[in-house]
């Protein structure tokens, strides 16, 4: 493996404190009318966030891959405290690329994964395109798999601070809809959390080995 190489892993938003606030934005949460998720009926997008991340993390300290986690256990770091930490290490460290981990909602029923990088042809493409076909082998026949065919490859473009703000490769991924029933069941399956973990860590090889 590459020594000069590094994860810059983010994921968005805050998580639960130990006094039990949850620290983030209220968009980010959501109550279903039924199901058993992070407290009670209610799930909370910045904790999934964590429990996939510490998936990776678990995953990248078996095969000896260097990363660095650019979030709190629980504080909502600002975007840019966020984006300045990975940058700084990447300048000052190791190379390597930026994966932003969240899931979605959309108010009206809407399913499915999407991976985002910024506008343009860029060389988070490339990453992009790796992992949505890393997530449609392990996942294919299980989500919905949401895509922006337009400009000829998979990833959806916006200018996302974490995306237009790195030095290095970035790509943001929404992992379903937290705020549909399916796709929250879906989420909370620590088989599914496995898989969406799996095919991080299968993009990181990847693009390791083709440096």
């Amino acid at each position: 493996m590459n020594d000069n190489f590094c994860v810059f892993l983010d994921a968005g938003h805050g998580g639960v404190s130990p006094s039990g606030q949850y620290t983030t934005a209220p968009s980010k949460q959501f109550q279903h009318q039924q199901g058993q998720f992070h407290n009670g009926s209610w799930f909370y997008e910045g904790v999934w966030n964590r429990t996939l991340v510490a998936r990776v993390i678990q995953k990248l300290d078996i095969l000896g891959i260097r990363y660095l986690p650019v979030y709190h256990e629980y504080v909502d770091f600002p975007l840019q405290y966020r984006v300045d930490q990975a940058n700084w290490y990447f300048r000052n460290y190791r190379r390597g690329i930026f994966l932003s981990t969240h899931a979605n909602a959309s108010g009206v029923g809407a399913r499915g994964y999407e991976i985002y990088t910024s506008p343009g042809i860029t060389a988070s493409d490339r990453i992009a395109d790796a992992h949505w076909g890393h997530v449609r082998d392990l996942l294919g026949d299980r989500i919905t798999m949401r895509t922006d065919r337009s400009d000829g490859d998979y990833d959806k473009e916006a200018r996302f601070y974490v995306l237009t703000r790195t030095v290095m490769p970035a790509v943001l991924i929404e992992h379903l809809f937290f705020d549909n029933f399916q796709d929250a069941q879906l989420l909370m399956d620590p088989e599914i959390v496995d898989r969406f973990a799996e095919a991080q860590v299968r993009t990181i090889i990847e693009y390791v080995n083709s440096l």
